[in-house]
């Protein structure tokens, strides 16, 4: 019998996050629920102890996403389970999403993690969709990722000093460069929010600028030029989107986001932290 853990880490969270803690809670055997938040909101988190089969672990700080889950996955090995499911706070499961994301397990021995097919909550596409029930992708984002969890401690686990933002796809080039696979199930999907997200029509086509905050684009940024450094040359297909990505972000900023010249400036210092080889959480202005 296959024991699958899951770990859901909290920011401020608002009370929405039980509805979508409830979406998958019955399809796993545990639940750790790590809150980075500052100061805890004492009534939701009484809330969420209520829940059944969860531990709930408050850590009083922000120690960034990529530690949050290395809590909890270090958790989940040490009581025993075989495989992790990692959620947003802002993530909503669909019926038997796990059962399902198990079953592409078998495609290969040497699967690492499979993730879901990401729409947003208005059901926009987040990443390409495939006819093919499960596939080899390159990278996956954090969100929905059913991870193996002796290849897990095989990797060393995610990369803390990241703190926040390409840690998924950090994670995923290691292990594709350490011979591991990521596999994407389409034969399920799961509902992402990604940012505060505006609908902008142009002439031909739309835009989505995601609105994320100068600070976000700061360790997007730096860790983003770090990841491209170390893992280019491995997987330079891709760098190719990515680069075409990163241009997109750009220009939505300059184009429709508010706070331009903030914004800007973060990411530059983002590029210029990357270059000093400063990383971990940022304590500037």
């Amino acid at each position: 019998m296959q024991k699958v853990a899951a770990v859901v880490v909290l920011f401020n969270p608002n009370s929405y996050v039980q509805d979508n803690i409830r979406t998958y809670i019955n399809q796993v055997d545990k639940l750790f629920i790590i809150d980075n938040s500052e100061k805890s909101n004492i009534e939701l988190v009484e809330q969420l102890q209520l829940l059944s089969r969860t531990e709930y672990i408050c850590n009083n700080s922000n120690l960034g996403i990529a530690e949050a889950l290395n809590i909890g996955a270090r958790k989940a090995i040490t009581n025993g389970y075989q495989y992790l499911l990692t959620m947003d706070q802002d993530s909503e499961a669909p019926p038997s999403m796990v059962s399902k994301l198990l079953e592409c397990f078998s495609e290969d021995t040497n699967i690492a993690l499979v993730s879901p097919h990401l729409q947003s909550p208005e059901g926009r596409n987040l990443i390409y969709e495939s006819s093919k029930p499960c596939e080899q992708v390159f990278t996956a984002w954090t969100s929905g990722n059913l991870v193996n969890l002796k290849i897990y401690q095989v990797s060393g686990g995610y990369r803390s000093d990241f703190f926040i933002d390409y840690v998924d796809h950090e994670f995923c080039l290691r292990l594709n460069k350490m011979g591991f696979k990521i596999y994407t199930c389409y034969k399920t999907t799961l509902k992402h929010k990604l940012g505060r997200i505006e609908e902008k029509n142009l002439i031909f086509r739309k835009a989505y600028p995601t609105n994320h905050s100068a600070l976000r684009l700061y360790y997007r940024t730096r860790n983003r030029f770090c990841v491209k450094k170390n893992y280019k040359k491995i997987l330079p297909e891709f760098f190719k989107q990515d680069d075409k990505a990163f241009r997109k972000i750009f220009l939505k900023v300059i184009l429709f986001e508010n706070d331009k010249l903030k914004k800007l400036r973060f990411m530059i210092k983002g590029y210029n932290d990357f270059r000093k080889n400063k990383f971990g959480k940022f304590t500037g202005r």
